[in-house]
């Protein structure tokens, strides 16, 4: 019997790419690999032998490595397209989908979710609920750009790059001087060439910078998947710590939520019609949002990705018969039925470690007592040893993740933090460069 064959593009960097490839062993589905991998990763890591590699900045020349491949192959074509680890992987996938006739979002819904300007007209256009926002670019003085913010959003409000996510480049400011620093911050990650390429149309979008309104109150993220349009909630996940800034680094997500009932419909509604208004009608999406205390708690969309969760957050969701996450999405993109798959009823979280300061780490401590903390089912650091570490808002990764079970989320809550306080790391500051 031929093995049923499906894309998945990824970055060399991606941190759950091992996962939909070790899903697609266990579903029996042959993988062809599109990543833009260096020659020196080779020996580190065994990528399979069908992997082919792309350029993510150059998205229709990547689609026409990926549709001379499939070509090939014409006795066992590829039978679907998956993206893991960020947008641009997204956007490479879904013109990849559409150039091997395959179901797959449109174009422009998938450029939406990467584009947060066009995400946020969209979804104005629709009147989903949002925060208030105008746009400015590298070139305007700090001073007109606070001149604005006082007419049209007032302090306190969030500063973020058009193209980036994962917070890299996100920035509460709370003045005129916050601002001024923020902006020179944005400026030079902005001004990097790996930034500039990520400008496919040529419209200045890497060098544009977004201006919203901060909302206040707690935050969430849903995991779901869209089948035709219809919005399946996969796991709503609670974020405790309070995200309030300057930076946002993401720490700790428990599933199931918390939240009043009417509460949880009411994320599900509206992000089913934010991904209504960009344009998303297939596979998997990612929302986060915030819960604005407005009396009763009414929920603001922050982003949709067309993507699933980032990171390795991902593994402690279990679904049906102990499918993993990325096996749910195997099996969607080929078409079959997810509704008899339904996440397990234990309560579970993760913890994505932050980086506390810039520097070269040079020792992780007590992850075996971490390990040992009742309800941790483990605790993955990865990040290696003598590397140079960049926080947020200019860094991208973690230090590691945790992860937990319980019977309660209130019980994985606190296992998440019991085992993050045996943690030590040591971290030494870079020797200037003269």
């Amino acid at each position: 019997m031929v093995r049923r064959r499906v894309l998945l593009v990824a970055p060399a960097t991606s941190y759950n790419a091992v996962a939909f490839l070790d899903a697609a062993a266990r579903l029996d589905v042959e993988v062809v690999l599109a990543t833009d991998r260096c020659h020196q990763l080779d020996e580190l890591f065994a990528f399979p032998p069908a992997s082919l590699v792309i350029d993510l900045a150059a998205p229709q020349a990547a689609v026409e490595v990926i549709v001379a491949e499939s070509r090939r192959h014409t006795g066992n074509p590829i039978a679907a397209a998956i993206s893991a680890g960020g947008e641009s992987a997204a956007l490479v996938a879904t013109m990849a989908a559409r150039a091997l006739g395959l179901p797959h979002n449109a174009i422009a819904a998938v450029e939406a979710a990467r584009d947060k300007r066009r995400m946020r007209e969209l979804l104005a256009a629709a009147g989903v609920s949002q925060p208030r926002f105008v746009e400015t670019d590298l070139e305007e003085p700090a001073h007109s750009v606070a001149a604005r913010i006082h007419a049209e959003l007032g302090f306190p409000c969030v500063i973020k790059p058009r193209l980036l996510s994962a917070s890299r480049g996100v920035i509460r400011v709370d003045d005129e001087l916050s601002l001024a620093r923020g902006l020179a911050r944005l400026r030079a990650l902005l001004s990097r060439p790996d930034h500039l390429e990520m400008d496919l149309h040529g419209d200045g979008s890497s060098r544009s910078i977004l201006i919203e309104e901060f909302v206040p109150g707690a935050e969430v993220a849903l995991e779901g998947v869209l089948d035709r349009g219809i919005l399946r909630t996969l796991a709503l996940f609670d974020k405790p710590d309070p995200l309030d800034g300057p930076f946002f680094e993401e720490t700790i997500y428990v599933t199931p939520s918390r939240h009043p009932i009417e509460l949880q419909r009411a994320i599900e509604e509206l992000t089913a019609a934010a991904a209504g208004a960009m344009g998303l009608h297939d596979g998997p999406v990612h929302a986060e949002l915030r819960l604005r205390p407005t009396g009763p708690m009414v929920p603001v969309i922050i982003e949709v990705a067309a993507r699933s969760i980032g990171g390795l957050c991902s593994r402690v969701l279990r679904f049906g018969t102990g499918l993993s996450l990325e096996e749910v999405l195997v099996h969607h993109a080929l078409g079959h039925d997810i509704g008899a798959m339904p996440r397990e009823h234990a309560a579970a979280g993760a913890m994505m470690i932050p980086i506390p300061s810039a520097g070269v780490l040079k020792s992780v401590d007590g992850v075996d007592v971490a390990r040992a903390v009742p309800g941790i089912d483990d605790v993955v650091i990865t990040q290696d040893l003598d590397r140079q570490l960049v926080p947020l808002p200019e860094g991208a990764s973690y230090l590691g993740f945790v992860f937990a079970h319980g019977a309660t989320p209130a019980t994985v809550e606190a296992s998440l933090r019991a085992a993050h306080a045996a943690l030590r790391f040591t971290i030494v500051p870079m020797l200037p460069v003269r």
